[in-house]
């Protein structure tokens, strides 16, 4: 929705979402599709930890692939004997 309340134009949403996709193919990330057995991992994570559901298939990933999550994000603390997590540390202002 426009921050009038309204809807965007479905010619402005193609638009974005192209210029979007754009830069994210361009972006130095890897996509991994969420199968079944992602996603029943990131399930349990869920339901054993207060994480968000992002945050659960970044945790999912991680545990699926044997490899570390690299993160500041201390809603991952408790997740430190399920998975590997390699800690950013803060930059001093």
């Amino acid at each position: 929705m426009a921050g009038n309340g309204r809807a965007w134009p479905v010619s402005c949403c193609k638009a974005l979402l192209s210029a979007v996709a754009g830069e994210l193919r361009a972006a130095p990330i890897e996509f991994h599709p969420a199968d079944r057995r992602l996603a029943d991992l990131a399930a349990g994570f869920k339901a054993n930890y207060k994480i968000s559901l992002a945050d659960a298939f970044a945790a999912a990933l991680a545990k699926d692939r044997k490899t570390g999550l690299v993160t500041g994000d201390p809603e991952f603390k408790p997740l430190e004997n399920e998975i590997k997590i390699h800690w950013l540390r803060a930059i001093p202002t």
